[in-house]
Parts: structure tokens; C-alpha cells; sequence
């Protein structure tokens, strides 16, 4: 009878230890998922009478596997676009981008004059020094989360 005790208690001690290791790796696993993350967010206060704003962060890619952006949403606007600026003969122009390189191990800065989030259609206007909150999605669907608080951006000239 004891016999019978010891191989049930060491049966379910395997099974323990098999949900352990599965459970161990699934966080694992997940950790990986998540090595972009998003620091240092702003958002641009809208003008006056306008509905749109930008967004600025810089991503940190903390893995060694090269991810993208390549879409976002907010509860607080209707569109997310990524755009970029850049000179087109001796104008600066915003378009938008199919995505946004986050290379392995390194950043990828989305600042003023550069990349950066379109935010349309604002259902509320936000004020300096209210949060946005929007998601980014990756190129392998892991969303990572930005709180970019509202701030006047000072134009320097």
C-alpha cells in the first residue's frame, strides 16, 4: 500500500514540476515577445481649433531580433498614422510610412522634424500636461503600450 502511495506522490510531484517547467517557459517566452519598449513620450498640444497631434518617443529595442512598427490606435482619436518628415527639393514634407525600423540592440528616436505618430481626430482636446495613451503594434503583433504626456513644444530658431 505504501508502495502504491510513493509512486502516486512521485507522480504527482512529476506532474508538478512538468506544469512548472511549461509555466517557466510561457514567461519566458513572453519576455522575449516584449523587447521593445517605449520611454521618454510627448505628445504635441494641438493648435487651436484643430483635432490632430503629434507623438514623439523613443523605442528601445532590448532584443537581438530586428522588430518594426507597423501600426498604432488610441481611444482618444479616431486615426493613428506613422509619418515622417523629410526635405523634398527645399520644402519639408510629413507623409506617412508604412513602418518604422526598431533595429536589434539599439533605438529608434520618433522626435520633432523626423519621424513620429499622426493623432487624428481627437474626440477630446487635451491639455498641456494630460496623458495620451496609445498602442503601438510590432511586426510580429506584440503590442507596446506609450503614455505621452502633453506639452507645448517651444519651436527653437
Amino acid at each position: 500500500m505504501s508502495s502504491k502511495r510513493t509512486n502516486h506522490r512521485n507522480q504527482v510531484v512529476l506532474w508538478l514540476c512538468a506544469v512548472l517547467v511549461v509555466l517557466g517557459t510561457t514567461g519566458s517566452l513572453a519576455g522575449q515577445k516584449a523587447s521593445v519598449i517605449a520611454r521618454d513620450a510627448w505628445a504635441r498640444e494641438p493648435a487651436p481649433s484643430r483635432d490632430v497631434t503629434a507623438l514623439f518617443v523613443v523605442l528601445e529595442n532590448r532584443g537581438a531580433t530586428p522588430r518594426a512598427v507597423v501600426a498604432g490606435e488610441t481611444d482618444v482619436a479616431d486615426k493613428v498614422e506613422l509619418h515622417e518628415m523629410k526635405m523634398e527639393g527645399s520644402m519639408m514634407r510629413m507623409s506617412p510610412v508604412k513602418q518604422i525600423e526598431v533595429p536589434a540592440g539599439s533605438l529608434t528616436e520618433l522626435k520633432p522634424g523626423g519621424l513620429h505618430i499622426m493623432i487624428f481626430g481627437l474626440k477630446k482636446r487635451p491639455a498641456v500636461g494630460d496623458v495620451l495613451t496609445v498602442t503601438l503594434t510590432l511586426d510580429d503583433g506584440t503590442k507596446v503600450p506609450v503614455m505621452a504626456t502633453v506639452r507645448r513644444d517651444e519651436v527653437k530658431e
